[in-house]
């Protein structure tokens, strides 16, 4: 059985515990490679900057909750232009909303109280990951039902696993597609069995995207699907369904803290009037700015040739080694080493490498942590840096395999 769904301990952040596991005092004063969080250092695109300083007295105004017109417009224009969403199937102005990041968001959206039932008790989602899914469950009062999705599962929940019961227990199911931190792509077969099973049991579908135009280039003729490419082929639309993009990895602008939620006009009503309550609105000149950012592609594959070139150096440098395999999507390696926590020890110790040991991505189901021999690395720093840091990461851990 992949799943449990005992009480769930304390959620912490993985890179509190990463901090227990290695802030002590050093012996000398190495540089230290921070490959750790997943913060990229690409270059941001200028004009989007440029937009942002041309609209600073708009930060002495209240912005709209429901987003600029120009922002919503950029929006659609990007859905259309990126995935053939049809306006059709967003129609509503409030089907779009904006977030500030699509952390707080993804926090929020297990609160609004679409379902009543007192036997939606509970809320799915992959194990490893993302902390915020569980955080945000436990702050709905819900229990987290973690799904393991390891290497026999091609890294994502089994679902033929589930039980009628399980099922009809969900209130929602989060996914992040493609999936942090393996790098799968999620094909449009496997969302589509989703948005069923939602669907039947009625639960919400939580879909997280934020890494959905960081891919390999082999995909560039078939790059990742939107899970509201497949709702738009259902008879039922997207109604229970909701997906969340952010421009911190599209575009390197994890400070700007922009992104956006669109989904079924139910849920993207109830979500618009806990918003109206709840939320932290969008500063109009963040929203101008992040208009132009979604306008443009091209600063977008700029910077998935640098990710591309890291990758390649990746493979060269790791292949034959901790089970590596070049990732679909995403910037993250996902190596297995035996003990993830010993191995961030390890390279903290000898190199002043910082990783991220897989089992803080994840929780103990059935007993054990399915993420408990590997590491994530996440290539976000510079070419160059980043080879020096993969060379030694191979001989210092290699030692061990």
């Amino acid at each position: 059985m992949s799943q449990t769904a005992e009480p769930a301990p304390i959620i912490r952040s993985p890179f509190a515990k990463l901090r227990a596991l290695l802030d002590y005092p050093q012996a000398d004063t190495r540089p230290i490679i921070d490959l750790a969080i997943g913060n990229p250092q690409h270059q941001p695109p200028q004009f989007v900057l440029d937009e942002l300083t041309r609209h600073l007295a708009s930060f002495s105004q209240y912005p709209p909750p429901d987003g600029l017109p120009i922002w919503r417009t950029a929006i659609r224009d990007w859905l259309q232009r990126r995935f053939s969403i049809s306006p059709a199937l967003l129609e509503k102005d409030y089907q779009i909303l904006p977030v500030n990041g699509t952390r707080e968001g993804l926090f929020l959206i297990p609160q609004i109280d679409r379902y009543k039932s007192p036997h939606k008790t509970h809320i799915a989602m992959p194990n490893p990951f993302y902390q915020l899914y569980a955080a945000g469950a436990l702050a709905a009062g819900r229990q987290p039902l973690y799904l393991n999705a390891t290497d026999e599962t091609g890294f994502l929940p089994d679902l033929d696993s589930l039980t009628k019961a399980q099922l009809d227990s969900l209130h929602s199911f989060f996914l992040c597609s493609p999936t942090n931190p393996q790098g799968v792509i999620v094909e449009a077969s496997y969302i589509d069995r989703l948005l069923e099973l939602a669907h039947k049991h009625d639960f919400l579908l939580i879909i997280d995207e934020c890494y959905i135009d960081i891919y390999d280039q082999a995909y560039a003729k078939n790059p990742p699907i939107s899970a509201l490419q497949c709702a738009a082929k259902r008879k039922e639309g997207a109604a229970n369904l909701i997906i969340f993009q952010s421009l911190s990895k599209r575009s390197n602008l994890p400070g700007l803290r922009s992104g956006f939620c669109a989904g079924g006009q139910d849920i993207m009503h109830d979500f618009l009037q806990l918003r109206l309550l709840v939320a932290p609105q969008t500063p109009i000149a963040i929203q101008r700015a992040a208009a132009l950012a979604w306008g443009d592609d091209a600063h977008v594959g700029d910077n998935r040739a640098l990710y591309q070139a890291k990758m390649a150096q990746a493979e060269i440098i790791l292949d034959g080694h901790f089970d590596f395999y070049r990732p679909q999507a995403g910037f993250f390696l996902w190596l297995k080493t035996g003990n993830g926590e010993a191995a961030a020890q390890k390279l903290w110790q000898e190199a002043g490498i910082r990783v991220l040991p897989g089992a803080y991505l994840a929780q103990n189901s059935t007993g054990q942590n399915p993420a408990q021999a590997y590491i994530r690395v996440a290539l976000v720093v510079p070419e160059a840096e980043t080879i020096a840091a993969l060379s030694q990461m191979r001989d210092i851990l290699k030692q061990a395999e």
